[in-house]
Order: structure tokens, then sequence, then C-alpha cells
């Protein structure tokens, strides 16, 4: 807006002067012509000491001899030196400045002059020719102070406008931080709402809605975790801690204390898978996997069988690794066998007793499928979104009688993200699991 008012101001100066100007330098063409002519009426030398009669006839410059007029003029010679004026101009002179064929507005004696000096066409006399323009300042004057005026209301108004325009935008986000202020780590289940928010609010407010439901599905998840841990840890603890009463209580027989003691160390064992097993979810966690090696899957896939050949004799499970294909993955092989042990030990813990676990490799342009299907006890729909939790067992009861913690899956869905795998089940209860895993084909 300042600049827009400049150029009005620019633009009125160069419409009010433009017609003086053309006026001056008009009579700066006809007072030289008239200092050119032969015929004479007054005398004055020039820079050659010459003498030289210019006649202002009344027809002719009568508004150069006029004491009331509003054209001033004054003859100077090339050196500055003053030889005529006007009469005009009283008593006071034009100031001479050496800027020839240029207009410039002066203050002489407190009346603002529009001047022109210029030379004659012969270069032998400066002529200086001025204007009265304190009517036309005026006209400029007035519309500066309007123009000045004019912005300053738009700018006033635009703050005010501005004022109540930003403060109606930002209610919403101030809103927003209120209710940001108010949630805590007790309360990740509130949630933001607005009332009809902006557009370009609404996704921010979405994304930290969602933020906030994974921060409460974590946080919850992690009290669980504790929770579940107290409970694993709590049984053994005990049954270590009833053992020793009962052996300290009274003296016993030697096969006594043999008995209580081998209870205290599988029970202490059981405590170190458990503790193993959390340790592994921590490192899952934070790991992060750069150099990754090409694996055969069907080589990982006959040393976790063979790791839990026995276990599936124990409860005569016959584990079939059908057809030959193999197929290559990149990614670390500690951590895949880690992965195909605690699904295979999954389907030999929950099958039935003479069942069986079928295990298939396929594979197509760019994926390896591997399929592990059991004849075992199954999965109600229900469960199935919270198998791969840490602890979920599908025994509710807690029962002792599979043995197990209820992390094997949850090792085997991180294991999975960690080499860009995905893993699907299906089940229906009484029949058996289907587990499918598929991971990123290596390139040859």
């Amino acid at each position: 807006m300042g600049i827009l008012g400049l150029f009005f101001i620019f633009y009125l100066k160069s419409i009010v002067y433009e017609p003086v100007d053309l006026s001056l330098k008009k009579k700066a063409m006809q007072l030289d012509r008239i200092i050119r002519s032969t015929t004479m009426q007054f005398t004055f030398p020039n820079a050659y000491g010459q003498k030289f009669e210019i006649d202002l006839s009344k027809a002719q410059m009568w508004i150069y001899s006029s004491v009331y007029s509003k054209y001033y003029f004054q003859l100077r010679t090339i050196d500055g030196k003053l030889i005529e004026k006007s009469a005009s101009l009283g008593k006071f002179i034009l100031p001479y400045k050496d800027t020839m064929g240029e207009f410039e507005t002066v203050n002489v004696n407190g009346r603002y002059l529009r001047l022109l000096n210029l030379k004659d066409l012969d270069n032998k006399i400066i002529i200086q020719v001025a204007y009265n323009v304190e009517n036309e300042r005026s006209i400029l004057l007035k519309f500066e102070i309007t123009v000045f005026l004019s912005l300053l209301f738009i700018l006033l108004t635009s703050a005010v406008i501005g004022f109540f325009v930003s403060n109606n935008a930002l209610s919403p986000l101030y809103e927003i931080d209120n209710q940001i202020r108010s949630i805590t780590e007790q309360s990740l289940d509130k949630r933001l709402s607005l009332d009809n928010p902006p557009e370009e609010l609404k996704d921010l407010v979405d994304s930290f809605n969602m933020l906030l439901e994974r921060l409460d599905r974590a946080f919850k998840r992690e009290k669980r975790f504790i929770s579940d841990v107290s409970h694993e840890l709590k049984t053994p603890i005990s049954v270590i801690q009833m053992q020793c009463d009962l052996a300290l209580r009274k003296p016993r027989r030697e096969e006594d204390y043999k008995k209580a003691l081998k209870l205290i160390k599988d029970t202490v064992s059981m405590m170190g898978t458990l503790i193993d097993k959390m340790l592994m979810l921590s490192k899952l966690d934070s790991l992060n996997i750069e150099a990754y090696r090409k694996i055969d899957l069907r080589e990982i896939i006959t040393k976790s069988i063979e790791l839990l050949r026995f276990k599936a004799k124990e409860k005569d499970i016959k584990i079939e690794l059908k057809g030959d294909i193999t197929c290559s993955v990149r990614g670390d092989g500690i951590l895949l066998e880690e992965l195909f042990s605690n699904i295979i030990d999954n389907a030999i813990k929950y099958n039935r007793p003479s069942g069986y676990v079928y295990i298939e490799i396929n594979e197509d342009k760019n994926t390896c499928k591997i399929t592990i299907k059991d004849t075992g006890i199954g999965i109600e729909r229900d469960e199935l979104d919270r198998i791969f939790d840490e602890f979920y067992r599908v025994d509710k009861s807690r029962s002792k009688e599979t043995e197990g913690f209820g992390l094997g899956l949850s090792i085997a869905k991180k294991i999975l993200s960690l080499h860009n795998g995905k893993i699907h089940l299906e089940s229906t209860p009484s029949e058996g699991t289907t587990v499918t895993i598929t991971l990123k084909k290596a390139k040859s």
C-alpha cells in the first residue's frame, strides 16, 4: 500500500508540474529568440565585454516586465555572473545551479518556484526562468496528507481486522494447545476434538489422535507386559520359596533334599528361559541389522526341525518337510532360525498326540513363501488378533499343562519385521492352524 501511495504521489506531481515545465521551457525559448533579435531597448555587457540591447516589448515579453507576474527570469553569463533579472523578482535573486535543461523546485524567500536553467542557442548566456508554484504545491501537499491519512486508516483498519481474523483463525490452535496440555500418561485415552475444525487443521488433529492411539496402545502393552512378567515370575519364585521352607523346616532324608533341589533347578531353568526370551524381545526392539547375508531357507528350516525332533517324538508328532524346493533370502541366519523354531515349536506344543506338522516351501518371482500347518487344537477367531501379543496364550487359565510363556509369536513377528517379511494365520478350532510366512527373495 505504501508503494502504491508513493506511485500516486509521484504520478500526480508529474501531472501537476508537466504544464508548468512546458510553459517554462516555451518562455525560455521565446526569451532566447528575443535576445538574439536585432531590435534592442536596453543594453548589458556579455562575457566578452560587448554591449547587447534586448527588446522586451509588451507584445512579446510583457509578462517578464510586470512587477506582479508569477513568472520570473534572470540572465547570467556562462560563468554564472548576474546580468539582468525581471521586475517581478524585485530585490530577490534566483539561485544559480549548474543543472542545464533540468527542472527543479526551489525556495526563494519563502516562495516555492519551479526553476529552469537553460543556455541560449549561441552558448553565450544562461537563461533562468521560474514560476510561482505555491498553488500547485498546496494541491500536492493536500494530496500527500490525504494519501498519508488514507494509508494510516488502511493500516489501522487492517491491523484491527487482522487481529480479529488471526485471533479467530488461531482460536482452534489455542483450543488444541489447551487440550494437549491436559493429556497426561494417565489420560492417554483422551482424544482431540474440535467443532467444525478448519480443513488445514483437520489432518493435524487426526494425525495427533492417531499418535495418541499408538501411545495409548504402547503404554497399555507395557503395563500388560510388566503385569504378565510379574505373573510369570511370581509362580516359580513361590515354588522355590516353598521348597526352601519345606527343606529347612525340619531334617529330611537325602532323597527329599535331592527332589527339592531338582524342582528348584527346573524352576530356575524355566525362569532363565523366560528372562532369555524377554532379553531377546528387548534386543529386537532396538536391533538394526545392516549386514544381511544370503540364507538358504530349506537349510534353516531343517536345522529348526532337528532341534525340535526330540520334543516332537515325546508327543508322537511327525514333522514332514514337503518337496525339495529351496529358496534363498537375505537376512540374519540366527534370527531366522529362532523364527522358524518358535513357529514349529508352537505347532508341536498345541498339537494333539500323534498329530502332524506339514512344512512346505514355495517361491515365485519375488518372494519365498513358507507354510507351516499343524493338526492341533486351533485358535478361536476372536483370539487371532491378540495371538502376537507378549505373554498371550490361548489357554486363558495359564495352565502349565502347556508349557511356554506366550512370547514365541511376538519374537517371530519382530524378527519378520526386521526382515521386511509378513506372517498370516488361519485357524479352525479342533482342526489345526496354518501359518504362512512371506519373505523377499534374494537376488542372485
